[in-house]
């Protein structure tokens, strides 16, 4: 079994920002529609309704109409939920490059880790055939043993059946806060599964991880029998592949791409792609390309 623990011997981690604005009361990272002892300036106020002589503007009461004592206000710092939410469907059990699964491992410690380092609580949601309460974490902080927790414990775990369903109704079990949620999953869905899974979670801040492995596609041979098999569905089938129809494969795949992005772009955000190993730079790109 792999480690998740980079050449100094600690968990990797990422930075991510977001655009909107939280409602924690928790002292935390991310800006808040809260007032409180922050340093972003939100405006003035009658010192009658907040109280705190420090913030005294003596200038603007100066000439204030009324002749009120007037206080300048401040927006908070404050905390945010973010979840993992796995798809563990029968897909994610393909080994190409490396191992989907140990790629989805990888990347929910290093997001656990992440959120811990910055102040956030973290949860994980495994989706199968139905919800893996056992590979499940409450929201909360981690920082010990999250590598035994969260890794060696997904790592571990073989994949099956499928999980649209599960995945579609895993808002129910949510904090009803605002949250920042990476979906991890192949998507081999159909685009409209795809596109009800997102409906159904667009009240948070969803970003799309999707674990590729380009030897599903180019490992196909350019002549001879190929047994093609849906790991979803256990349905096989044979093809005689000749090289119109291998860069047919290739050429669905691209567009496949395309459509995904276009859709998860309609949804809120363009999707991160993970293919081979992960490096958290990569995601911290992501993030503070968009400008937030």
């Amino acid at each position: 079994m792999g480690s998740i623990l980079n050449n100094s011997g600690v968990i990797p981690e990422f930075h991510y920002q977001i655009p909107w604005r939280a409602t924690s009361v928790h002292p935390g990272y991310h800006r808040s529609s809260q007032s409180g002892g922050g340093y972003e300036f939100q405006g003035h106020a009658p010192l009658i309704s907040y109280s705190d002589p420090r913030k005294l503007d003596l200038h603007v009461s100066l000439h204030d109409p009324l002749g009120q004592y007037v206080v300048r206000t401040f927006r908070q710092r404050t905390t945010i939920p973010v979840y993992v939410i796995a798809d563990l469907s029968a897909s994610m059990g393909f080994q190409g490059v490396v191992r989907k699964i140990e790629l989805l491992a990888s990347f929910t410690t290093t997001t656990a880790y992440s959120a811990y380092r910055t102040g956030d609580p973290f949860g994980l949601f495994a989706c199968g055939d139905g919800i893996l309460w056992d590979l499940c974490l409450p929201l909360g902080w981690y920082k010990g043993r999250v590598e035994e927790v969260v890794y060696q414990r997904l790592s571990k775990h073989y994949p099956s059946g499928s999980s649209f369903l599960s995945l579609q109704r895993i808002a129910e079990h949510l904090v009803r806060k605002r949250a920042l949620l990476f979906l991890v999953s192949d998507f081999h869905f159909a685009l409209t599964e795809i596109s009800q899974i997102l409906d159904s979670l667009s009240f948070h801040d969803v970003v799309p991880v999707v674990l590729w492995d380009k030897m599903e596609y180019l490992k196909l041979p350019r002549w001879g029998l190929a047994r093609m098999s849906d790991p979803e569905t256990g349905q096989e089938r044979s093809l005689f592949m000749r090289p119109g129809l291998h860069d047919s494969f290739a050429a669905a795949f691209e567009e496949r791409c395309r459509n995904l992005i276009q859709l998860c772009i309609q949804h809120g955000r363009e999707p991160f792609f993970l293919e081979g190993n992960f490096n958290p730079d990569d995601m911290t790109q992501y993030f503070f390309s968009l400008n937030l």
